[in-house]
């Protein structure tokens, strides 16, 4: 063997074992790439289908129709939790509409969110949930860690989880039977449930007898109760308080509010009370116990929401079960004032639930007072009547608004005039006295103590001599047989009454019972009438010129606690 070959055979010597090492990780290589590259050409679905760690998670898919979905182009981010990480047998047993809005739709989400480097991101998943994606201890979402990241797939990417993640309702996916028993309240909402297909966000499918199909059918919920009471519990972004009352909670609430709203099936209305046009208008419902049961519903769900980040209301972020509320007032969400004694009282004995967008409060017992819902103080300004969008209707010449403000009011008259304003009527000739007729908006069936306040003509002036008032009233009303009584001063505590000229009035005239509601007819009301009733023998005694400031209709029960509890603060009514 010569030199050549000697030197030729040991480069083939040493070069030997590096040679089959470097075939072998090539094969490897190969081997992985081929792999990845199987991968990627295959969907998401076809991925997890054919992934033993993932049969479980499959088996669910395909029975909401989400291997369809992963089937398709749009591209999505899936975190598969592996077989055994989660209680398979209780989410098989869940409706499909169930499993896929707190399971399927909870772990996947729209584009690609790969688990590389350092993240910290905030994502929506299909059902709309905020989930943080995060590399702080290890890649994890909402705690949830990563057991096999960067499945990359054709339409996104797969991540393995050790468990699912936690799905957490907000308040609106709240009203349903899973945990509490909860039926009526959540049959209510939901029966105002709209759903619209949300084109955009859809997965078109294939077209079947020139009709478009949806493998994925995004739908957009709107229930008008939202905008009823300004509520809008189904946004993630909110951060709402709801008291939940559970079916026996509802039963004795509606038992007692019903008794509040009786109808009759036709009523007799006066149009032009106190005007030469004066006529009976009969008024016909179709359907009394539709209105009715409408109606009561309403009232016991108006005054439930509460939104946290609001004045006082901030406290019930941190409020917890068994805890008193300590708070000057809660506002709920239309608005009703709801002082301390009785805002603790509503979360007394109930329990707290966190949901996603704040918390709900399960309480058998509506802890409600009837004037701080369903049946409020009912206060009509003489100087305008806001429900009628007009004056009040006079008779005689000369009614005039007046305006009196703190600034402008004669220090020496105790009591202030509502509204900073009040009507004036005066006699439209010498041989006439002035009255006026008030429209009462919203009344339901129970007894009122009424009140009318009247202003002294030196509201305003210390330079001007005041006299008292003397006038009486009559109210207007439908019977129970659906006919319009004007009932005579028999139900008042005086026959004609005086009012003091030394102070703005408040003057009790007498409890008075509505047989029948008019809250939710429409634009139909009883009416008060009120009469200067001064002879011309009397005329240097007393005033003629009625001043109103306004007409109240206090609940009796209201008027009994006040007089039983002098302190209390509660919010009053203003029509």
């Amino acid at each position: 063997m010569n030199m050549t070959m000697k030197l030729l055979g040991a480069a083939v010597f040493i070069l030997q074992p590096s040679f089959f090492i470097s075939c072998a990780d090539w094969d490897d290589h190969y081997q992985a790439d081929s792999s990845i590259f199987d991968s990627q050409q295959s969907t998401l679905w076809e991925n997890i289908s054919k992934n033993e760690n993932l049969t479980q998670f499959a088996t669910l898919l395909k029975k909401t129709g989400y291997d369809e979905v992963l089937n398709a182009t749009q591209t999505y981010t899936v975190w598969a939790p592996v077989n055994g990480s989660f209680d398979f047998d209780a989410l098989s047993a869940m409706s499909t509409q169930r499993l896929q809005q707190e399971f399927i739709q909870n772990h996947i989400a729209r584009n690609n969110y790969p688990a590389s480097g350092t993240i910290n991101e905030q994502i929506y998943t299909l059902n709309e949930k905020l989930m943080n994606f995060s590399s702080d201890q290890g890649y994890a979402i909402q705690g949830v860690t990563l057991s096999q990241p960067n499945l990359a797939s054709r339409n996104g990417v797969i991540h393995q989880l050790n468990g699912k993640i936690p799905f957490l309702p907000n308040i609106y996916e709240s009203l349903n039977s899973n945990d509490y028993s909860l039926d009526s309240i959540s049959n209510f909402f939901h029966s105002f449930d709209v759903k619209k297909l949300n084109i955009e966000k859809s997965v078109v499918g294939p077209t079947l007898n020139g009709q478009i199909t949806y493998l994925d059918s995004v739908f957009d919920e709107h229930n008008e109760l939202f905008t009823r009471y300004f509520a809008f519990i189904n946004r993630e972004d909110s951060n709402y308080t709801m008291l939940l009352p559970t079916d026996e909670a509802w039963r004795k609430a509606k038992a007692t509010v019903e008794q509040y709203f009786n109808y009759v099936p036709s009523f007799e209305f006066m149009e032009n009370t106190s005007t030469t046009e004066a006529k009976k208008v009969t008024i016909d419902i179709s359907d009394v116990q539709y209105l009715r049961d409408s109606i009561v519903n309403l009232m016991l769900t108006s005054n439930l929401f509460f939104n946290n980040n609001l004045y006082d209301n901030r406290k019930l972020n941190t409020l917890q079960t068994g805890q008193r509320l300590q708070c000057d007032s809660l506002y709920g969400t239309t608005l009703t004032k709801i002082y301390s004694e009785d805002a603790a009282a509503l979360f007394a004995n109930a329990k707290r639930v966190e949901k996603s967008n704040g918390a709900v409060w399960i309480t058998d017992t509506m802890q409600i007072h009837p004037w701080t819902s369903w049946n409020p103080e009912i206060i009509i300004q003489g100087e305008y009547n806001r429900t009628l969008g007009s004056t009040v209707n006079v008779s005689g010449e000369g009614s005039e608004r007046i305006y009196v403000t703190p600034g402008t009011q004669n220090p020496e008259i105790s009591g202030h005039v509502s509204g900073n304003a009040y009507v004036q009527l005066q006699p439209a000739s010498q041989s006439t006295n002035p009255g006026a007729v008030f429209y009462l908006p919203q009344v339901r069936s129970t007894t009122y103590s009424v009140y009318v306040v009247m202003v002294p003509a030196n509201i305003a002036s210390s330079n001007i001599e005041a006299k008292p008032n003397k006038f009486n009233v009559s109210m207007g009303y439908a019977n129970l047989k659906g006919k319009n009584e004007d009932r005579d001063r028999s139900w008042c505590v005086e026959t004609n009454f005086t009012s003091d000229s030394t102070r703005v009035d408040s003057i009790y005239l007498g409890d008075f019972t509505f047989p029948v509601a008019y809250a939710g007819t429409g634009d139909y009301y009883p009416y008060l009438r009120i009469n200067s009733a001064v002879t011309s023998r009397e005329r240097a005694l007393y005033d003629r010129t009625l001043r109103i400031d306004c007409v109240i209709l206090r609940p009796k029960e209201l008027d009994t606690y006040l007089k039983e509890h002098p302190d209390y603060k509660y919010d009053t009514g203003n029509y």
